[in-house]
């Protein structure tokens, strides 16, 4: 995967993030991962790497990015759609699809990704 195909998969989750978001209601996770916003992680992991694969080690990795875009201005739809950007990201990591220095891009793109969007993110 090279760098541009990171910015591909951020609007493929895009376009699907209805259909994500409903995913991620119905999953059934352990406790330490219920919530809606971390779920989102979860589904975006799914996409690039079997849901089983996920570990304690994604979500801590996670928290520290809702951590970090845990603003005023971040609505709940910002957070969902950044934790399945993130997720996927992660996945592809972990199924060897992407190096250290794609997973590192990706991160810092994401959030102009979210930006470029605009209030297009309150459409979704």
């Amino acid at each position: 995967m090279t760098d541009s195909d990171t910015f591909d998969e951020f609007e493929r989750l895009w376009g699907s993030y209805r259909v994500c978001s409903d995913a991620a209601a119905q999953l059934a996770t352990p406790s330490f991962e219920d919530d809606e916003i971390m779920r989102m992680a979860i589904v975006g992991f799914s996409y690039q790497q079997k849901t089983e694969e996920w570990h304690r080690e994604h979500w801590k990795l996670a928290q520290e990015n809702l951590a970090e875009c845990d603003h005023l201005k971040d609505t709940s739809k910002t957070k969902k759609f950044a934790m399945l950007a993130l997720g996927a990201l992660l996945g592809l990591y972990s199924a060897g699809k992407i190096d250290d220095r794609v997973y590192r891009l990706g991160y810092i793109l994401l959030p102009g990704f979210i930006m470029g969007k605009g209030g297009a993110v309150e459409a979704l």
